[in-house]
Formats: C-alpha cells, sequence, structure tokens
C-alpha cells in the first residue's frame, strides 16, 4: 500500500549561518494510504505551523478544513520531502495520482 507520511512541527530552528531546520521532535506523526478514493488527515495539533510530507507514491494532496483532493490538485513526487505552512487544525487530503506514460512509435 503506498503512503503519506505527514510530520508536524511548532517552528523553525536558526542554525550557525542562517541554515532553517524544522525544531525537533515534531508535536504530531501521521500517515495516510494513497488510493483512488481522497482520504483526509486528522486536524493538525493545536501548535502545528509546519508540515512535511513524505509520499511513496505519486499522489495529489489539499489542505483544508474539509479538504478533498483530486488528480488536479497540488502533486506530490515520489520519496522527496515536500515542506508546507499550515494554521492549527487543518487537514490535509491525498488522493493516488497514477503513473503518466509516454509512448513514442516514430522515433
Amino acid at each position: 500500500m503506498a503512503s503519506l507520511y505527514i510530520t508536524e512541527y511548532a517552528s523553525v530552528s536558526l542554525g550557525a549561518g542562517g541554515a532553517q531546520a524544522p525544531q525537533e521532535p515534531p508535536l504530531a506523526e501521521q500517515k495516510l494510504t494513497i488510493g483512488a478514493a481522497s482520504v483526509a488527515s486528522a486536524a493538525f495539533h493545536a501548535a502545528t505551523h509546519l508540515v512535511c510530507l513524505h509520499a511513496d507514491a505519486i499522489g495529489s494532496v489539499v489542505f483544508g478544513t474539509t479538504p478533498v483532493a483530486t488528480a488536479a490538485s497540488r502533486r506530490l513526487s515520489v520519496d522527496t520531502d515536500r515542506y508546507f505552512g499550515v494554521k492549527p487544525g487543518m487537514k490535509v487530503a491525498v488522493i493516488t495520482n497514477g503513473i503518466r506514460y509516454r509512448f513514442f512509435t516514430d522515433l
């Protein structure tokens, strides 16, 4: 089963030279199954302002209070961490976006 991993953070830390990274430990972690129907997360923690999304399959996501993802929603690549600023109590929904193949008959 394909999954979307959600890691919730309250703040960002500043390191030497101005490097920025989420402040560990995370407030919460969630895991959603990516499938043919949109599925929404639980509401984010009351202190969550930043989330990290990591998908192990191609999917589309949308944020909101009652989000419903479609294949036209923001697309996530496989095995890449993506960070988004969010408001506490929001949710994220995910749906599969399939694999697109391109066939060349005349080379």
